[in-house]
């Protein structure tokens, strides 16, 4: 069986690009494939290719390297498009936290919810629906795959105004069977230092997480019919007293046990991606009277983060240039979800994953058309999610309104039209006032006047 024909559509992406040649080069299901690397940035691409080429060659991998600036000059006969794309990523992040906390909103990441989700998509969203309009027409039988934030908002987006594709979207956080290892681990059912679940702990077990992307849940975990939850609240607890006495400065990993237990004193579920959803509420944007406990959440620092991307930048032009050795390529950079999912998909490997997809009647007390994070049996016909059950009220209240705020978000991307703009900003969980969300709105506007299409101006 020849490998697949996989086109990367930011192929210096900051997570997915060295994944992705990793898998190329190591993955015999992948042998006798095409790699179709894009990039705008024509420095960017051509590193890139360098280094897929300098590995792929020392490797002895029968996979061709192909690559442009012009995604239409590589896309053609793709069985795989993955979005990966973000024009200045930690620069409008930091512009979106800047100004929406100028105005009373505070975020930690600012990339799927709040101002920065809904500006991030606002810039993301065209680009996606004109690559899947190339996609339909190139490679019509092509999986196109987001895996660019807010990933649920594109996904939406493609689904809605891009049906002419076959498509679904990814995050990183739920990556299997490492996902079910790390909560194992946690609740004391395998030791430690296991890496890997034993098939007879798999047949005992029934792990149930399900949201909206980076608000999703444990909301049920069995094993031998005895609930862990309380096994895993109780070291939250634990948790939550240590890094009370010492925690970190970032913004998305400080106090985070504690955010999650109070979480689940509110809701019932643990919160599986806390570092997101405790901006998903308004419990810690610091409203009221009372102190907010443990803190209102610290705003996300963009140059922390765009000091680590340029690091991890200069770190892959040493592997590109030879400085540092394919040998370390392959031992310190590893496969990802979304390589892991499509050898799966094309080898008919029959791996469960985590996929943001159409909920269908998974999760029984939501709409079936619900864009959910979901576990899923997934082929070459694409997922399907298995069965989850009931989502407790409170959580599903949370998740409509996230959902609401994605959908109105997703057409607003694409029509332009401001009263769904300033819908969607109002409908968010964490803006709650009128005045300060329409100042919001034009700031960021003009801020990113340069990056935004051109009828959000006309």
């Amino acid at each position: 069986m020849v490998g697949p024909k996989i086109t990367v559509i930011g192929a210096g992406s900051f997570f997915f690009g060295k994944s992705v040649i990793h898998k190329m080069a190591s993955s015999k299901i992948m042998s006798g494939g095409t790699l179709a690397l894009v990039d705008i940035d024509q420095i960017k691409l051509d590193t890139m290719l360098k280094l897929a080429k300098r590995v792929i060659k020392e490797t002895k991998s029968n996979v061709k390297v192909i690559g442009s600036t012009d995604r239409r000059e590589v896309m053609e006969d793709s069985d795989f498009v993955v979005l990966t794309f973000s024009k200045k990523n930690a620069y409008y992040r930091g512009v979106d936290t800047k100004i929406a906390a100028k105005h009373g909103i505070r975020m930690c990441s600012g990339d799927t919810i709040g101002p920065g989700g809904i500006f991030r998509a606002l810039r993301t969203v065209p680009e996606a629906i004109q690559i899947a309009q190339d996609a339909h027409e190139l490679s019509p039988y092509a999986w196109v795959i987001n895996f660019t934030n807010p990933t649920a908002v594109v996904g939406i987006a493609l689904r809605r105004y891009a049906s002419f594709v076959k498509s679904f979207a990814l995050c990183d956080g739920h990556h299997e069977p490492y996902n079910t290892l790390y909560w194992c681990k946690r609740a004391g059912i395998i030791p430690e230092d296991a890496n890997y679940v034993p098939p007879e702990v798999y047949g005992k077990l029934d792990l149930a997480i399900a949201g909206v992307n980076h608000c999703t849940w444990l909301i049920r975990f069995q094993y031998k019919e005895k609930d862990m939850l309380p096994i895993l609240v109780e070291k939250l607890r634990k948790d939550a007293d240590k890094e009370r006495k010492e925690t970190t400065e970032d913004s998305k990993r400080r106090y985070n046990s504690t955010y999650a237990l109070v979480l689940y004193e509110v809701f019932g579920a643990i919160p599986t991606t806390i570092s997101h959803t405790k901006e998903y509420v308004p419990f810690f944007q610091g409203y009221g009277v009372a102190p907010i406990l443990p803190e209102p959440i610290r705003l996300f620092d963009a140059e922390s983060r765009a000091k680590k991307m340029e690091e991890d930048w200069r770190r892959t032009e040493a592997y590109a240039s030879g400085a540092l050795s394919v040998k370390q390529f392959m031992e310190e950079i590893s496969d990802d979800h979304a390589t892991d999912i499509i050898e799966s998909m094309w080898g008919e490997l029959r791996k469960p994953f985590f996929i943001n997809t159409n909920n269908g009647n998974a999760v029984s007390n939501m709409p079936q058309d619900a864009f959910l994070e979901l576990r899923c049996d997934v082929d070459m016909h694409g997922p399907r999610p298995q069965p989850v059950g009931v989502v407790p009220r409170g959580i599903l209240a949370l998740l409509h309104q996230v959902l609401d705020t994605h959908e109105l978000t997703a057409e607003a991307a694409v029509t332009g039209d401001r009263s769904l703009l300033r819908r969607a900003m109002l409908t968010d969980p964490i803006c709650n006032n009128i005045s300060d969300v329409d100042a919001c709105i034009e700031e960021l506007l003009e801020a990113e006047r340069d990056d935004l299409p051109d009828y959000w101006h006309s």
